[in-house]
């Protein structure tokens, strides 16, 4: 393993409440080249706790279907994400996204399809209204 650092559901947590150290940490890493572990249920953990009350048992309720499935990177797809959010200027989660419905040719449900089709035209996409 190359070193960096594993995000527990407390870290995704104060990442998503704003933490200057979080902030600080991924942006460092970002500039190092450290990749950030985050396990999905760590992952779903730490934002349904950071959900506003008014949605949290739906984020919750959905999450528990049996029908979710995680899909992580490992470090050359975390590469290849970097290396498309880069090139083609969007954001990671929409190049993590855009990897996974290349690597699988399954469409992406998605309200901003354009983005999608900046990464690459192959990139299949179902609107979500």
């Amino acid at each position: 393993m190359s070193g960096g650092y594993i995000l527990d559901h407390t870290a995704v947590r104060a990442l998503a409440h704003g933490s200057i150290y979080m902030a600080a940490r991924v942006f460092r890493s970002v500039e190092t080249a450290q990749p950030l572990y985050v396990p999905a249920l760590c992952l779903t953990q730490g934002l349904a706790e950071s959900a506003l009350a008014d949605v949290r048992q739906q984020i919750e309720a959905a999450f528990a279907a049996p029908s979710f499935v995680f899909r992580p990177l490992d470090e050359l797809g975390c590469w290849a994400v970097a290396q498309i959010a880069a090139e083609r200027a969007v954001d990671t989660a929409t190049a993590h996204a855009a990897h996974l419905g290349l690597s699988t040719g399954l469409p992406v449900l998605t309200s901003a399809a354009a983005s999608y089709k900046q990464v690459d035209a192959r990139v299949e996409t179902e609107s979500v209204p």
